[in-house]
């Protein structure tokens, strides 16, 4: 059995099956008709070599076989009614004639496809590997493809056709089908962009240069612009995975996993090193709403309890040891301060500190024994 999921191009010029049914044969037409549903990624490469093969098998327009006929009997039939050695000479060139650009044309066409393919399968073998297809926006621009840009001041809002609102930040980019198909919906973003996902069945999916973002429905910012050292993901609402689509095949480079980040965590792709990792965000939100005037006054509350209130409003993990801390009374009021600056109230109380690592926020200190 063929192992379609590692085909290249060239695998699908190569495949007399393939080429059977783009020249028209219904062998197994069922199948290729559902292939880039069962193989979504391999879309582009199946149409380009599709294209390929057609260019290769151009049946010109031509002279057939019967006008060839027809101009030898009208040649012979003027040859033998009484008309003049000059005047059937002439017909003689004339017939000589359209049979030499035939000739001609049919052999100029044919070495013109086969230059095309040449072409065409050499791009393909010495391209880059970071202009594959499905990086960039402005590299996914098809029939049904919309390609938007924002060359205003102003974030500009865009609609998807599944009810999910992208706002694209000025000098960004985002390519996305007019029509979503059924297994995922896939879209192609240079530069930033805020995302509200609706939950649908199929994933949703952003290509941004070699990172991919995978959602169900959810609320997120992505930073992905060419001359970035960095590409962020930042998780406002849910959860999100984001992957590397296609690692570089460098010796001695692991191969980056996924991670799964959460709301006020960020993914970071280090381009250079081909890292990604996972921190919080410059300036955590609280996804528990609260009025504006509240404020929070602590009298000796044992500070793992409070370290317990911040990880549910925030949504961030905070590791602590229990047994050292469990002893540490804080009195003090928070209201309006940030989540890093409550932190180092509660910090200054108790001589702790705090780091972020992977996305969490550790505090460590000697504790109130």
């Amino acid at each position: 059995m063929k192992n379609y999921e590692s085909y290249t191009m060239v695998d699908f010029i190569q495949d007399e099956d393939f080429r059977d049914w783009v020249q028209g044969h219904k062998s197994r037409e069922t199948f290729w008709m559902a292939f880039t549903e069962l193989y979504p990624e391999k879309k582009d490469m199946l149409r380009q070599a599709e294209h390929l093969i057609r260019a290769a098998h151009v049946n010109p327009e031509r002279i057939t076989e019967k006008e060839i006929r027809s101009e030898v009997e009208l040649f012979i039939e003027r040859a033998t009614t009484g008309h003049s050695q000059a005047e059937i000479i002439e017909e003689k060139h004339q017939l000589e004639k359209k049979l030499y650009w035939y000739n001609i044309l049919r052999w100029g066409l044919s070495a013109a496809a086969m230059v095309l393919v040449a072409v065409g399968v050499n791009w393909y073998l010495h391209a880059p590997n970071e202009i594959s297809p499905g990086v960039a926006a402005e590299n996914k621009v098809g029939p049904n493809m919309v390609l938007t840009s924002n060359d205003t001041e102003k974030p500009l809002r865009i609609l998807l056709v599944d009810s999910s609102e992208v706002i694209l930040n000025p000098k960004s980019r985002l390519s996305y089908p007019a029509q979503f198909s059924d297994s995922a919906r896939v879209v192609y973003l240079v530069g930033e962009a805020s995302f509200s996902v609706k939950r649908q069945g199929q994933p949703f999916m952003v290509y941004t240069g070699e990172v991919v973002t995978r959602v169900l429905g959810t609320r997120f910012v992505i930073r992905a612009f060419d001359l970035d050292k960095k590409i962020t993901v930042q998780v406002q609402t849910g959860k999100v995975s984001v992957y590397v689509a296609k690692p570089e095949q460098v010796p001695n480079k692991k191969e980056v996993n996924g991670l799964i980040i959460t709301a006020n965590q960020e993914a970071v792709f280090e381009k250079s090193i081909n890292q990604l990792s996972k921190t919080v965000v410059a300036n955590p939100l609280k996804l528990i709403k609260e009025k504006p005037l509240d404020v929070f006054k602590y009298e000796e509350v044992p500070l793992p309890e409070i370290l317990g209130e911040l990880e549910k409003t925030y949504g961030i993990p905070v590791q602590f040891d229990f047994e050292n801390f469990q002893s540490c009374k804080i009195t003090a009021t928070l209201s309006n301060e940030s989540l890093y600056e409550k932190l180092d109230v509660l910090c200054k109380a108790v001589a702790a500190s705090y780091e972020i690592v992977d996305g969490q926020i550790v505090l460590s200190g000697k504790g109130c024994r």
